[in-house]
């Protein structure tokens, strides 16, 4: 079998969940919201060290506005690493992502390589759980599968997709019965009831042969306008007029919610897609009061708050629940909570033409723009 295993970053993103600190041309993946590290960085030193790939056989899909930051973060971890770097120029979600990914490899590494997708803005407390995954996926991939990664679902979650689970493949992994939307909160409790359900984590593994094979039968319209976009521009900035044609799908609905070749890997590695600044707030480090903090901060009789200085005092005083986000050029005060009403307030001033939300926020003395 051949195990050259080829790790696939998907770098694109909108950059307006976590706004202030994520902007359209610096999205969440290039903020280090964790550790020292971006998440873009954390991501591809979690699939080096799980899969043992040398750094020259990570790929990583971004926007063509996007490339130099992903090229500096990556090189920052390993010069090759920023070695294969495909451009999109301009979004056309997922299916046409990974096409674009898959036909590449095909290229240069071969039918029969392995091909494992990876979300660029994703956190991931226990890589150790995901290693175990990974390595059970891989043999499901071997099998000629489609491998999805289910999260074991720890709360009633209305804010992802779900997979429902069937018959058994292997140790661990099981054929797919079928892919679910967002429920409502009591049908998200029955799925959490019942066992079956998993969370859809947008990680994926394959033989690049075999998902080729999928989107000839399944999405042959998106597989053909990549091919024509890669042949008329370059081998990895594909012609920006044929690439914006090609049908804007997620390679779920694409491909895997019609193939009878999926199989899915549970796992509880500690997941979260960081998707709003409650999901940051919930997996962070918290003091005795609950509360998160970063930079110049000080509080009275504050509880469960997530607070970021730049590069002025915050103080706080009889505050619960509160997300207070400073990073030069705009603060936010919200709700942790109320996560509809952050994107109502930035759908407003997207009307309103607010360049805060497009342009990256200002570098502090240090050259860093993250609020740390």
């Amino acid at each position: 079998m051949n195990h050259t295993v080829i790790p696939v970053i998907l770098c694109g993103g909108s950059g307006t969940r976590l706004w202030p600190a994520s902007r359209e041309r610096f999205p969440k993946q290039f903020l280090k919201l964790i550790g020292g590290n971006s998440l873009l960085q954390e991501t591809a030193q979690r699939a080096h060290a799980i899969t043992g790939a040398p750094w020259d056989n990570l790929l990583t899909v971004t926007l063509g506005a996007l490339g130099d930051q992903v090229r500096t973060q990556l090189a920052e971890i390993d010069p090759v690493a920023a070695r294969h770097i495909l451009s999109e120029p301009c979004a056309r979600n997922t299916a046409a992502a990974v096409a674009f990914a898959a036909l590449y490899i095909r290229a240069h590494f071969g039918k029969d390589a392995f091909v494992w997708i990876l979300p660029a803005d994703h956190h991931i407390g226990h890589t150790n759980v995901l290693a175990e995954a990974f390595h059970e996926g891989l043999a499901a991939a071997g099998d000629g599968h489609l491998v999805t990664f289910g999260i074991q679902p720890t709360r009633p979650e209305t804010g992802y997709g779900y997979i429902r689970s069937g018959d058994r493949l292997g140790e661990r992994g099981f054929k797919v019965d079928s892919f679910v939307e967002k429920p409502d909160l009591n049908t998200a409790k029955a799925y959490l009831d019942s066992g079956d359900y998993l969370w859809n984590s947008g990680m994926f593994l394959f033989r690049a042969g075999d998902v080729l094979n999928e989107f000839d039968v399944l999405a042959k319209d998106i597989l053909s306008g990549v091919e024509k976009a890669m042949a008329s521009g370059e081998e990895n900035a594909p012609d920006a007029a044929r690439y914006n044609a090609i049908p804007s799908e997620p390679f779920d609905k694409a491909i895997l919610e019609k193939s009878g070749k999926v199989a899915v890997v549970p796992c509880n590695p500690d997941w979260s897609d960081i998707g709003s600044w409650e999901s940051l707030w919930e997996i962070r480090a918290k003091d005795g009061n609950g509360n998160v903090t970063d930079g110049e901060v000080v509080y009275e009789s504050t509880h469960n708050c997530l607070i970021q200085s730049r590069d002025r005092l915050i103080a706080c005083a009889g505050l619960e629940n509160i997300v207070a986000i400073d990073t030069g050029d705009a603060i936010l005060i919200a709700d942790r909570r109320n996560g509809d009403a952050i994107k109502a307030l930035v759908s407003e001033m997207k009307k309103r033409g607010r360049t805060e939300l497009i342009d990256p926020p200002p570098e502090d003395s240090s050259g860093d723009r993250n609020n740390r």
